[in-house]
C-alpha cells in the first residue's frame, strides 16, 4: 500500500518517531517523508505529556518543508486532524461517530482516538520543516485519558495498522496540498463540520483556571470562540477543551 505524497521508512523499537525524523533531516531535502516504528519507548504528546506506545498501534511522523510562512505551521494541527477524521470515518464509520475536540484529538462516540504532535525543525537545507507526530489506537487503547479512549479495532477487527496508514497518508496527501495551494478556510470548514461540542457547552482548561462557555466555532487562526455568560467572545488559542459531561481529572 502506498503512502501519497510521503516516503516511508519503518523501524522497530525507537525512542520516538519525532526524535528519529530529526535524526535524517537530510532526507527531508528530497521531499516529504514518512517514519513509522512498531513500538515507541519515549513517546510524548502535547505539554510533554507521555504517549504509552505498546505494539499493535500506528505510530508515524510524517515529516516535509511547507510552501508556507512559519507562521502557520500550527495551521496544521487542524489539517491533520481532519486527515485522521476521513480516515477514520472511511474505515470505521459506520460503526460510530467520528469528530473532532479542539485542538486536535479524533474522537469515535466520544472516546479518544488518536494523539498529534506538532514540532518544527530545519533541513540541511535550511528549510523550515514540519514534524507531524501522530498516534492512532489500531490494536489497544490506553485506560488512563481523562475522557476514555477507544481503539480502531475494537470497532472492526478487521482494520489493520497497514490500511490505516495507507488511508491517512492519502488523506494527509490530499489535505496539506489543499491547504498549502487554497489557504487554512477549506480546513476550518472541514474540521468545524464534524467538530464535537459545538454550540454546546464546555469547559476550557487553562494555565491560570477555567473558562466556562458556549463553544461557538473557530476564528480564522484556529483559536477556539467562546461565548460567554454576558454574550462576550473570549479566544482561547491553548488549553484543554472539556464537555461538562466528559470526566477531567
Amino acid at each position: 500500500m502506498g503512502t501519497g505524497r510521503f516516503r516511508h521508512v519503518a523501524l522497530g523499537d525507537v525512542g520516538s518517531t519525532n526524535d528519529e525524523v530529526r535524526h535524517r533531516l537530510d532526507l527531508l531535502d528530497a521531499g516529504p517523508l514518512v517514519i513509522t516504528a512498531e513500538r515507541q519507548v519515549k513517546g510524548r504528546g502535547r505539554r510533554g505529556r507521555e504517549w504509552v506506545s505498546p505494539a499493535g498501534n500506528l505510530y508515524a511522523s510524517f515529516a516535509y518543508c511547507p510552501n508556507v510562512p512559519l507562521m502557520r505551521f500550527a495551521e496544521l494541527s487542524f489539517v491533520v486532524a481532519v486527515a485522521v477524521a476521513e480516515m477514520a470515518e472511511a474505515l470505521a464509520g459506520e460503526h460510530a461517530s467520528i469528530r473532532c475536540k479542539w485542538p486536535n484529538d479524533v474522537l469515535a462516540d466520544g472516546a479518544k482516538l488518536s494523539g498529534i504532535l506538532l514540532e518544527t525543525a530545519r533541513s540541511t537545507a535550511g528549510r523550515d520543516a514540519v514534524i507531524m507526530g501522530i498516534g492512532i489506537n489500531v490494536a489497544s487503547a490506553p485506560t488512563d485519558t481523562p475522557y476514555g479512549a477507544v481503539a480502531l479495532g475494537q470497532l472492526d477487527p478487521a482494520i489493520t495498522v497497514e490500511r490505516v496508514l495507507a488511508m491517512l497518508s492519502m488523506r494527509l496527501t490530499a489535505w496539506t496540498e489543499t491547504w498549502e495551494t487554497q489557504g487554512f478556510a477549506h480546513v476550518r470548514s472541514a474540521w468545524l463540520a464534524v467538530a464535537d461540542g459545538l454550540g454546546k457547552p464546555v469547559v476550557a482548561r487553562l494555565a491560570d483556571g477555567e473558562l466556562h462557555g458556549r463553544f461557538d466555532g473557530l476564528d480564522v487562526d484556529g483559536a477556539l470562540l467562546l461565548r460567554q455568560g454576558d454574550d462576550t467572545i473570549r479566544r482561547v488559542t491553548a488549553g484543554d477543551v472539556f464537555r461538562p459531561t466528559h470526566r477531567q481529572d
